[in-house]
């Protein structure tokens, strides 16, 4: 699942009349923290709330667990419940939040020098701690057990990569998604289009055709980042190697948001974002009827078919502009440096990254992964929504 960018046509004029001061664009334009192999934060994906069940307990042998409140999964259930039968007195305590409660608790941690003993982050938290110093280095470990694990030949490199601080390993990925168009294929039928558009002028005459009756043919987030598609399909990067700057003041990148700005106030084809902590406005609307296409990864698939199984949803590659394009993200692992139970944190990382775990999770929820050997599955290759996304 790279980043696509394969020039398909030169970008178009920008318009004369612009509604967007430049200063306001660079405030619109998304997290503008990179990350290794520079692909942007998706720091609410995967959000919404769960029923995970966590052990507490008041044993020095608890070992806390910061988790994503969108990722509570019967499959990690599963994977908690073997490890405490196999450690006996050992209990997991999982501490359910989403992304910005959790940032704000996790630095909260590091200056109190109280920390759990293993954290899921939303992508960009390793480098960022790491560089810190309060991370611990997984190295050691990985010297000790990565071939039994398969790390880090069957993880996709650049997932590597970006975990990688000074030629240390301090993060492994858990989760490895992308953005493709998500759409109604019932609300796409009715609309006259028999093919789902490719390019920019094709989604916003699918746009036209799809809006009134109290349905938008788009809903766009609220959450800057997930602006990076767009941004990308246009040739915008986040940060420009030679001349060392984050590389957004430019025609490109005001003509990309730009376009994101015209969907909602000049065709009118997607409601105002509403300013909320979630990020799954955008989903409730395309699961009501109400929107026809969403931009959106493999954590909205359990919402969408949960609520309604006979929902007829369709996946379909990126979009294009001056090349076709999306973000890659996903989720990682990370032992903190003051962390109480290393060791321990270890042994229940070794068992959430285990293959049998990504295709129980896959299955569940149709969230897709970093493995190569996952990719490779047939029960992976058989599941038609996620096809799409190893082709991203």
């Amino acid at each position: 699942m790279n980043n696509t960018h394969k020039p398909i046509f030169s970008s178009s004029k920008m318009n004369q009349n612009k509604r967007i001061s430049r200063r306001d664009a660079l405030k619109l334009g998304g997290t503008l923290t990179s990350t290794a192999i520079g692909v942007p934060l998706l720091l609410s994906a995967c959000g919404g709330t769960g029923g995970l069940v966590s052990s507490t307990s008041s044993s020095d042998k608890t070992l806390r667990v910061y988790w994503n409140a969108g990722h509570s999964y019967t499959a990690y259930q599963q994977v908690i419940s073997q490890f405490e039968k196999d450690h006996a007195g050992w209990k997991v305590k999982l501490e359910l939040y989403q992304w910005p409660d959790m940032r704000t608790k996790v630095l909260a941690n590091f200056a109190a020098g109280d920390v759990p003993d293993l954290i899921e982050e939303p992508g960009g938290w390793v480098q960022e701690f790491g560089l810190a110093g309060n991370l611990r280095s997984l190295q050691p470990y990985i010297e000790k057990d990565g071939n039994e694990i398969g790390f880090p030949n069957d993880w996709q490199p650049y997932t590597v990569a970006r975990n990688t601080v000074h030629g240390e390993v301090y993060g492994i990925q858990l989760h490895l998604t992308c953005m493709l168009l998500f759409y109604n294929k019932d609300l796409l039928s009715k609309s006259g289009h028999s093919t789902v558009p490719t390019t920019w002028e094709e989604f916003v005459d699918a746009c036209q055709a799809l809006t009134g009756n109290n349905v938008y043919g788009f809903a766009a987030n609220q959450d800057s980042s997930y602006a990076w598609p767009w941004f990308f399909q246009n040739n915008v990067h986040i940060y420009d190697p030679a001349k060392k700057i984050i590389s957004m003041d430019n025609p490109a990148a005001y003509e990309a948001l730009q376009f994101q700005s015209d969907l909602i106030y000049k065709h009118k084809v997607a409601p105002v974002p509403v300013a909320t902590g979630s990020y799954d406005g955008p989903q409730k609307l395309l699961s009501a009827g109400r929107a026809a296409f969403i931009v959106t990864g493999p954590w909205d698939i359990k919402p969408i078919l949960g609520a309604n199984p006979n929902f007829p949803l369709g996946i379909a590659q990126a979009l294009k502009k001056s090349s076709q394009a999306t973000s890659a993200a996903g989720t990682s692992l990370m032992i903190p440096k003051k962390a109480k139970n290393p060791d321990m944190a270890w042994e229940f990382m070794k068992r959430l990254l285990a293959l049998e775990t990504e295709i129980a999770v896959t299955k569940e929820a149709s969230m897709t992964m970093p493995r190569k050997s996952w990719s490779q599955h047939a029960d992976v290759q058989g599941i038609d929504l996620i096809a799409p996304s190893p082709k991203a």
